[in-house]
């Protein structure tokens, strides 16, 4: 009896039961929330992640998609979760540049959500309909110069697509005008079925429509071609000189106790050096990454202050 009363005290003083969690970790399933819908590049690698993780853990991990809001619906769930490390977020760009969209969010990225890992960096492209009026990026502008209305099809609004066009616009003079989706399976649709003219996304989402002729590859927005597809000019080459990167990383909620990032930091590593997700990602222009909770941390700091910069700069708004 005194044994148990001094180990309930010293637990209590020493923070025991965080670590005893810690070391049980997990228990029970895990749920990975993709803040956009099932069938987009973000879904895609949250789900050979989750896959390759279940194993390494030994406990089921779950995606749950819960799309809208530029991501903030799915992000608000997060943070509003028991921080026990049973819930976590496949955050996106998003947490950098929504800040600088809206005034207020129902969240603070800095407070409400632990980093645990950067999993991957993924080029914007530009595509089009194999039907559609654009064959080349010089197209685009020629159509846009001669008085045609050409629109373009993104995530979202806020996402990296969204904004590699606008500065697209802003650097060659034009207004492809934005017509937002909610997550990039529904763009995708939209660009093959040439409801749309154009797309910006990454090529995980559209991979299927172009090895299926379906979806066209214009250029992509990078300082270097891509190994996936490496007949693809860049934008840089095209004389329009855009880079953006959109990227995706495990979040927890605030307080999520430190042993269980640690945790979850490790195996993800492990897992995005896989040779097999890898390959499986790069096939479908993903990058994998990897790091610390800590370097993470950074990485959104230097994301959203050059992100934000970008939007003051540029003057853009949630009008499009």
């Amino acid at each position: 009896m005194k044994n148990t009363i001094l180990l309930v005290a010293l637990s209590a003083a020493t923070g025991l039961p965080a670590l005893v969690q810690a070391n049980d970790y997990p228990n029970k399933p895990i749920t990975l929330v993709v803040p956009y819908a099932a069938g987009g590049g973000t879904d895609t690698a949250a789900r050979i992640i989750a896959k390759k993780l279940a194993r390494k853990l030994k406990q089921p991990v779950v995606v749950e998609n819960k799309a809208g809001g530029a991501t903030q619906i799915g992000t608000s769930y997060v943070v509003r979760a028991k921080p026990d490390g049973y819930t976590l977020l496949m955050g996106t760009a998003n947490l950098a540049t929504n800040p600088a969209f809206y005034k207020t969010l129902p969240y603070n990225v800095k407070t409400d959500l632990t980093p645990v890992v950067l999993a991957t960096d993924v080029p914007v492209y530009i595509f089009t309909s194999p039907n559609a009026s654009v064959k080349k990026v010089q197209d685009i502008r020629t159509q846009s110069k001669q008085g045609r209305a050409l629109s373009y099809a993104t995530a979202g609004v806020g996402s990296i697509p969204h904004m590699a066009a606008e500065i697209f616009n802003r650097k060659t003079g034009l207004h492809l005008q934005h017509v937002p989706y909610k997550g990039s399976a529904e763009a995708v649709v939209a660009a093959a079925g040439n409801q749309v003219p154009l797309s910006f996304d990454n090529l995980a989402p559209a991979y299927g429509q172009v090895k299926a002729g379906r979806l066209v590859p214009l250029a992509i927005a990078a300082d270097k071609r891509s190994p996936a597809l490496p007949d693809i000019p860049t934008l840089k080459e095209l004389g329009i000189p855009v880079v953006a990167a959109s990227w995706w990383g495990v979040l927890a909620p605030a307080g999520t106790p430190p042993a269980v990032i640690r945790k979850l930091n490790t195996q993800i590593n492990d897992v995005v050096k896989d040779k097999s997700v890898q390959d499986f990602l790069l096939q479908q222009g993903i990058h994998t990454v990897g790091g610390t909770p800590e370097q993470f941390t950074q990485y959104i700091h230097e994301e959203s202050e050059k992100w934000q910069a970008i939007v003051r700069e540029a003057d853009l708004h949630l009008e499009n």
